[in-house]
């Protein structure tokens, strides 16, 4: 277990100074919100690093999730184990992200209906399945979004960005409502995890995040400013990281409670990194149709005389 812990943190860490590294130059020259677009890649293969060393370090407790009807759970595991950490290292260097985020988010989706949804369907009760449930779709569909954007992708993937951004609205809308029914949970994904007697005021930070949650989520499925709405969540829920997760991160005392904060800091800089990839498609699918119309009105133009 103390094993699992060195090799989640290290390669985490590793994979996120490396992106910060290189997307540096980027986060200097761009301006306003479309600056924070560029953390979108980094905040998304840092944890699909740690999550991908997990799979080295814990093999054994992570191939229980392979289903019983896949042979090989071993391979298998050691298979989602490498396409992560490739996934992540593609993500920071900014090559071959059409086919990485088209594998890497096809994967994800596979998980949601091979492992996720039939635990769902046995038990609707529990809403932490939803939760789990909605959460791997949103990270699914962002690297699916990054992948319809890429340089050489066919205009016939487009249709993806506007899933994702669907989904990462339902699921918003979900989150919010969740974050208003159980406020002393902690925030940004509603999981079962409590917010300690020590931290101040929890349950008012749980009802700001609903604010935020249920507002960008209204605008992604309005899709009015829904570019703005996707920057702004990501903001929020990489606040909430920084502000809440690594906070009771440190405050761990064992392994199995450590590799569990590892976890809950990852899986929520993930979810805001997906909603920064999905502001970054939604960014270019816009000017891409901005330039779809004005060579239209050109070539208007040109017949006209």
């Amino acid at each position: 277990m103390l094993q699992t812990v060195a090799t989640m943190s290290t390669t985490g860490l590793a994979i996120f100074g490396a992106g910060m590294a290189l997307s540096w130059g980027a986060l200097v020259r761009w301006r306003g919100l479309n600056r924070l677009i560029a953390l979108g890649p980094v905040f998304v293969a840092a944890p699909l690093a740690t999550f991908g060393s997990m799979h080295f370090s814990a093999t054994k407790g992570v191939a229980q999730m392979v289903p019983s009807y896949m042979p090989w759970h071993i391979f298998c595991t050691y298979l989602a184990g490498t396409g992560l950490i490739a996934t992540a290292v593609s993500l920071v260097t900014k090559k071959f992200t059409r086919w990485s985020g088209l594998l890497c988010g096809c994967m994800m989706l596979a998980f949601v209906a091979m492992i996720f949804v039939p635990g769902t369907i046995k038990h609707p009760e529990n809403r932490f399945l939803w939760t789990v449930d909605m959460r791997e779709g949103c990270f699914g569909l962002g690297l699916l979004s990054l992948a319809a954007i890429s340089t050489g992708a066919p205009r016939s993937w487009r249709w993806l960005v506007t899933a994702a951004r669907i989904w990462l609205g339902a699921t918003c809308i979900f989150y919010g409502v969740e974050h208003f029914l159980h406020p002393m949970n902690t925030p940004g994904l509603p999981l079962e995890q409590i917010t300690p007697a020590w931290f101040p005021v929890p349950w008012l930070w749980s009802y700001l995040t609903g604010i935020v949650l249920l507002a960008t989520g209204a605008l992604l499925l309005a899709n009015k400013w829904a570019y703005e709405a996707a920057v702004w969540l990501g903001v929020a829920e990489t606040l909430v990281t920084v502000g809440i997760y690594v906070p009771l991160l440190i405050a761990c005392r064992g392994t199995a409670q450590i590799v569990e904060g590892i976890d809950y800091v990852a899986d929520t800089l993930l979810f805001a990194g997906a909603a920064f990839l999905v502001a970054g498609a939604l960014r270019a699918d816009e000017s891409s149709q901005v330039v779809k119309r004005l060579e239209l009105v050109r070539e208007d133009s040109l017949r006209a005389s």
